[in-house]
């Protein structure tokens, strides 16, 4: 299975000027680092989704957050999704319609499966198929790059927060 590995760079110099205080500052920055990975995940979920005109909890399965000490890691799946993914398909006269996508001289059958899929035949032979996808990496790596400005704001933005309720006490 493919993934999309962007190299993140976020800035955390300011952590610095705090060292003074105990190894809480250190849980505040690994929870930042999280809830900054988990918010990256969300809305570039949602994001792709939309531009997809599509739900995004089928792409659900496609993001996966790692964490390991002060590493935090998204993973984005970006291999090709079946379009039936897409909505309900629909058969017409010169093919399927899937949402706002229309697939010329495509098929609908279940093929094992639960779900109606979307098929195409590649020869003149009946026997030979393959399900219509369609290419998602163009449009992650879109979607993502257009986040990655905001990393370092929303990063100092959660740390700020957990930071402050370390200072509380709570």
């Amino acid at each position: 299975m493919a993934g999309l590995n962007t190299r993140m760079e976020i800035d955390t110099a300011f952590i610095e000027r705090l060292s003074h205080l105990p190894e809480e500052i250190a849980k505040a920055a690994r929870r930042a680092l999280a809830k900054t990975n988990i918010w990256l995940r969300n809305i570039t979920r949602i994001e792709l989704g939309y531009e997809l005109a599509m739900d995004s909890k089928a792409l659900r399965t496609r993001f996966r957050v790692y964490r390991k000490g002060y590493t935090s890691k998204l993973w984005v799946g970006v291999n090709e999704i079946g379009v039936h993914r897409l909505g309900t398909p629909k058969q017409t006269a010169k093919g399927v319609q899937v949402g706002k996508h229309f697939f010329d001289k495509a098929f609908i059958s279940p093929m094992n499966s639960d779900e109606l899929l979307v098929w195409r035949r590649t020869g003149k032979s009946r026997s030979v198929i393959e399900r219509v996808m369609l290419d998602i990496a163009d449009e992650a790596e879109e979607i993502i790059g257009s986040y990655l400005t905001e990393l370092n704001k929303k990063f100092k933005e959660h740390f700020d927060r957990e930071f402050q309720f370390v200072l509380s006490g709570t």
